[in-house]
């Protein structure tokens, strides 16, 4: 084909199409990928053109997606010149497809097919790949133009991702594979387990009259799940019974736990692993709790958000929100009008008047990250422990046509304060990381004033949020952040709730002037 001739077919696209160099033999026209793929194309690549909390080219991540689903054959290679995408293998251009400059992000998704589409047709390696396959390869190249914590998920992984966040069919256990056996790690309250009289430490030895002997955890957990109000039978084995016995378990409603209360003397400890539909409801549940246990000698809570890594933003803001009687919660800055907002506290939530300390370390993540903020500017809480993760970042779970997920970044946090959480995180009021973990030490520091020092949490607050490497170098400086989750920041925690004196301390050491955004 002359060059003039490509031209002329690439100006002639009304969306997008490709004119081959070369004629396709006949033995070699592989088949097409679906229509469905163009629809699916098309969906995320607008969707990502609209909320990515970046502007992005959309042709600069087209070319990523076919190149990743290309390298099946490393002796091709896709690149962009302008608005034409070509495929070329060591010897020659193959390809050609030009897109029209108003043609928008459904013409790139033509073209990315038709890219694919002659490659299948030339690659058997290529052609063997189920569309699912290649979906996923195309999106997987498409998000490296883009952040860490953008993803596509499969219709498979996005089934699982919205059983863990919003529930499932099931039973109500968590259970663990030992030495070839099913074993019952816990039995969540009020669970049909638990009415069923499961027990930690049953061994389930067959689900529905199969043997789990050898069985993947996995498997296991896809035989017990299933659709709400059906049953499913499990025999059981339990030590020191004279024999296993057969129960039938009534599937309903779970959702995972992400609350767990324990009393530590006259205070109360809340574990928080998540942020779920039902965390900020469990939560005042164990406030409750904690308030009749302990009653009027309650000397506060330790919220620990050490290894939480975060889940659902409104649950992070409710939680948040039940200590705090007013002011800002955590802003939220994106391009998409649905994601730019602000969270503010109101008065009437029953822990405002409750003593806190807040324990996190590096893996505090997200809207982990968000309370512990939020409770640190308004000078609610005493945070200890290492720099948190620094995610920051609000990700928006967006329905794609083929029923998998879009996860995408379409926002940035800010505290109240003002300051960017992205890739610097909460900077702990004590940080007990980089060997300096002794409670005694650190509380004999306290009653001396060795804390006064605001020239580190300044600095936090004044790091411009486009200094990536600067936020990164200052998190390693002030607070190197570390995933351990030590029982001398519990027992530092504890000490400071039960001296009232320390506590204010600890609070002086690290107040704020949160500034209040702007209504």
């Amino acid at each position: 084909m002359r060059p003039g001739r490509a031209l002329a077919c690439a100006m002639a696209l009304t969306l997008a199409a490709g004119c081959a160099t070369t004629p396709l033999p006949r033995e070699h026209a592989g088949p097409a990928l679906p229509a469905s793929s163009k629809r699916l194309f098309t969906a995320a690549l607008e969707q990502i053109n609209e909320r990515y909390v970046r502007p992005v080219q959309v042709g600069a991540l087209v070319e990523l997606g076919v190149a990743q689903v290309l390298r099946g054959d490393p002796s091709l290679q896709v690149q962009r010149d302008g608005d034409r995408l070509e495929i070329r293998n060591r010897e020659a251009l193959l390809v050609q497809i030009g897109v029209r400059p108003d043609g928008g992000v459904a013409a790139w998704a033509g073209a990315a097919i038709t890219a694919i589409d002659a490659a299948r047709a030339r690659v058997p390696v290529l052609r063997e790949l189920e569309p699912g396959q290649t979906h996923r390869l195309f999106f997987e190249g498409v998000a490296k133009g883009l952040d860490s914590y953008s993803r596509y998920n499969t219709p498979e992984s996005a089934r699982e991702e919205r059983a863990q966040r919003e529930g499932f069919g099931g039973v109500g256990i968590v259970i663990d594979t030992d030495a070839g056996e099913v074993r019952v790690v816990t039995v969540m309250e009020g669970s049909p387990a638990a009415r069923a009289g499961l027990l930690p430490e049953d061994r389930i030895l067959t689900i529905a009259n199969e043997s789990t002997q050898g069985m993947a955890a996995r498997d296991v957990v896809r035989r017990l799940r299933g659709p709400i109000g059906t049953e499913i039978r499990v025999r059981i084995r339990r030590e020191g019974a004279a024999a296993p016995v057969e129960v039938g378990l009534l599937r309903a409603h779970i959702v995972p736990q992400t609350v767990a209360y324990r009393r530590e003397g006259d205070v109360a400890y809340v574990k928080l692993s998540g942020f779920n539909p039902k965390t900020t409801e469990t939560l005042v549940e164990a406030v409750r709790r904690a308030e009749r246990e302990i009653g009027p000698r309650m000397a506060g809570m330790v919220l620990d958000l050490r290894n939480n890594f975060g889940g659902y933003l409104d649950q992070s803001i409710y939680i948040a929100d039940l200590f705090l009687a007013e002011g800002a919660i955590v802003s939220m800055r994106g391009r998409h009008r649905t994601v730019a907002q602000e969270s503010w506290a109101r008065r009437g939530d029953i822990g405002e008047r409750i003593p806190m300390v807040v324990l996190i370390n590096g893996n505090s993540a997200s809207a982990s990250e968000i309370v512990a903020a939020a409770l640190q500017d308004h000078n609610r809480a005493v945070v200890i422990g290492s720099a948190s993760f620094g995610k920051g970042s609000v990700q928006s779970i967006l329905p794609l046509p083929d029923e998998g997920e879009l996860v995408l970044t379409s926002a940035r946090f800010h505290a109240p304060s003002g300051y960017a959480l992205a890739d610097l995180g909460v900077l702990p009021t004590i940080c007990t990381s980089g060997g300096r973990s002794d409670a005694a030490a650190l509380v004999e520091q306290l009653r001396t004033g060795r804390f006064a020092d605001q020239g580190p949490a300044n600095r936090w607050r004044r790091v411009a949020a486009e200094d990536v490497d600067g936020r990164r170098k200052l998190r390693q400086s002030s607070c190197p952040s570390e995933t351990a989750e030590r029982d001398a920041d519990l027992d530092l925690a504890l000490r400071l709730l039960g001296d009232r004196s320390l506590h204010a301390l600890a609070l002086a050491s690290g107040a704020t002037l949160a500034t209040a955004l702007p209504r």
